[in-house]
């Protein structure tokens, strides 16, 4: 029953973090860099939930991706639908291989696989965009494109850490002090 309750929770989630990241003005100081909040929320999910449930997660969370960004430019799509999918199925298969940590209250590599996916994820589809369109762009924007939301999610990932852990005290299940914060 706690999964379950774990992955409706994460739907809710990425349902959420999907709005206010949509939500959030580019930054100008960064080259017009979103801040991206899906990755984090999907790497929590994945590092404590059960593997079936992390599988159900990646998809949930990559057909909401691929559904977003569909983009179609002059009848071709450049992004296709089903690679989300597949990146969030990898990533959740690497982040849940730090569950134990996450039930040890260990959130360093919460932090940081939050920061590497996000910044993976902005990677991928810029490969791919470049691959379809057949040429790379070099330029300092690009970087700060990819890099910067990856920088902002490691920086927001100890608030999201610390908040979800306190508001699963107020769950009436009691195995999940697994993931409470030692004060």
């Amino acid at each position: 029953m706690k999964p379950l309750i774990d992955l409706l929770a994460l739907f809710i989630g990425v349902l959420l973090a999907y709005i206010i990241q949509n939500f959030l003005p580019p930054m100008a100081d960064l080259h017009g860099a979103h801040v991206l909040l899906v990755p984090m929320v999907f790497c929590y999910a994945a590092m404590i939930l059960p593997f079936p449930a992390m599988l159900a997660a990646a998809i949930f969370t990559g057909f909401l991706s691929d559904l977003l960004y569909l983009h179609v430019v002059a009848g071709k799509v450049e992004i296709p639908i089903g690679y989300s999918i597949i990146f969030f199925v990898l990533f959740g298969c690497l982040a849940s291989g730090f569950r134990s940590a996450m039930e040890n209250r260990n959130s360093l590599p919460f932090i940081m696989l939050s920061a590497l996916g996000t910044s993976l994820f902005l990677l991928v589809q810029f490969v791919l965009i470049t691959f379809i369109r057949g040429g790379i762009i070099v330029a300092p924007a690009v970087g700060w494109r990819i890099l910067a939301p990856g920088l902002i999610a490691g920086l927001i990932a100890p608030l999201f850490y610390l908040t979800v852990s306190h508001m699963d005290r107020l769950l009436p299940d009691g195995s999940r002090k697994l993931r409470s914060v030692n004060r």
